[in-house]
């Protein structure tokens, strides 16, 4: 093999990992994922004012909603890699994130509007709904943070 063609094969392997980065982060914002994703949100939190069996049941299909997104999600995916340990760490981050923020929401609903936890109107339904609202709109700068993640690893591939 001449070293030229060597050379050749392997800067077509790269150019074919960053496409498959680009296809990654591309398709795991799609805004129908997203959607679905910030319902399962709103139903799960929402339902934590709620009393038991509605509680369990809301919560399990609201929080079923949102993890069965991200698994349909990885099943049609046109292109599929193991995601990295710093991809996860995303992932885990941004769960914990959104559960604070749920979190701050609650309480400044409690201290601004001195809501109770009972009707439809409750601290955490209006959380809940703020929380998703927000998830959303942020959407755009998620998708920016995880192609940084994700493209990071391509210089060192």
């Amino acid at each position: 093999m001449h070293p030229h063609d060597a050379q050749s094969s392997l800067d077509d392997i790269r150019r074919l990992q960053d496409r498959t980065r680009e296809q990654v982060v591309r398709q795991s914002f799609a805004r129908s994922n997203v959607l679905l994703a910030a319902l399962g949100l709103l139903v799960g939190l929402a339902s934590i004012d709620l009393e038991n069996p509605w509680r369990t049941v809301a919560f399990l299909l609201g929080f079923g909603l949102f993890v069965g997104v991200g698994i349909v999600h990885e099943r049609r995916a046109l292109v599929k890699r193991k995601p990295t340990g710093v991809e996860w760490l995303f992932w885990v981050g941004l769960s914990a994130g959104l559960m604070l923020l749920f979190s701050i929401f609650r309480i400044a609903g409690w201290v601004l509007f001195g809501l109770q936890p009972q009707g439809l109107l409750s601290q955490a339904a209006v959380a809940a709904a703020a929380t998703a609202v927000t998830y959303v709109a942020v959407t755009p700068l998620i998708r920016r943070a995880f192609a940084a993640v994700v493209l990071r690893d391509g210089g060192r591939a």
